[in-house]
């Protein structure tokens, strides 16, 4: 893994248009806040692992990380003309859930290995009643295999403003990154996952030890991380 693997042509960039956005929607909300934002690293390849208790994670995290972020999403969105325009302009690719979806880990091996910032929600969907549920294989075997930095996530408030099978209501989100650690070599990758769920509820338990930084709508300037 290395920065100076080629990147991919540029094509239409809809990041700024998602982000500025889905900011002022949750600050419309009730307000957007993050934590720790200081420790996700600057440059170079990056996996964010987050909780996952609603549709609002990706966009909290998108807008609260000091770097751009791609997700990978579920593959039925693509199939919306329009979300699928403005998904490919942000870099998101398509997951099949369900099952091991082998195209989607080729691509996010393909984006870590160009230096990117990627996030994964290692549950694989999102939690029912808002606690943390038992992780799936994929974001611990790409770690592992890749060797890069992780970076926990916490996503707080999300679910209680639109959880599953809740409505739509006033609330505050708040997203505290936690420290980068990087995976043992040959370390099995049950207990890795185990790590990671371990690492992400120490930021629940703990979330107020970071002062909140309130993120109030303006204009987002985050540098294209692919080629030009």
């Amino acid at each position: 893994m290395t920065e100076s693997t080629p990147l991919r042509p540029k094509k239409h960039d809809t990041y700024a248009f998602l982000e500025t956005a889905g900011n002022l929607f949750i600050w419309l909300m009730g307000g957007l806040y993050v934590r720790g934002a200081d420790r996700v690293p600057k440059h170079g390849a990056v996996l964010l692992v987050s909780n996952h208790a609603s549709l609002l994670d990706p966009v909290a995290i998108g807008v609260a990380a000091p770097r751009r972020v791609l997700f990978m999403t579920k593959a039925e969105l693509f199939k919306i003309k329009l979300l699928g325009w403005l998904l490919d302009g942000v870099d998101c690719f398509p997951v099949k859930r369900g099952s091991a979806d082998r195209a989607a880990y080729k691509q996010a091996i393909q984006r870590l290995a160009e230096g990117r910032c990627l996030c994964i929600f290692p549950e694989g969907t999102r939690s029912p009643d808002g606690g943390l549920q038992a992780p799936e294989a994929g974001a611990a075997t790409l770690g592992m295999r890749m060797g890069v930095q992780l970076v926990p996530v916490y996503v707080k408030g999300s679910f209680e403003m639109l959880g599953v099978s809740r409505p739509l209501r006033r609330g505050r989100i708040d997203v505290i990154f936690g420290d980068p650690f990087t995976f043992e070599k040959g370390i099995d990758k049950e207990i890795a996952g185990q790590i990671l769920m371990s690492k992400i509820k120490e930021l629940a338990d703990n979330h107020a030890r970071d002062t909140a930084i309130p993120i109030r709508p303006h204009r987002f300037v985050k540098p294209c991380e692919r080629g030009n």
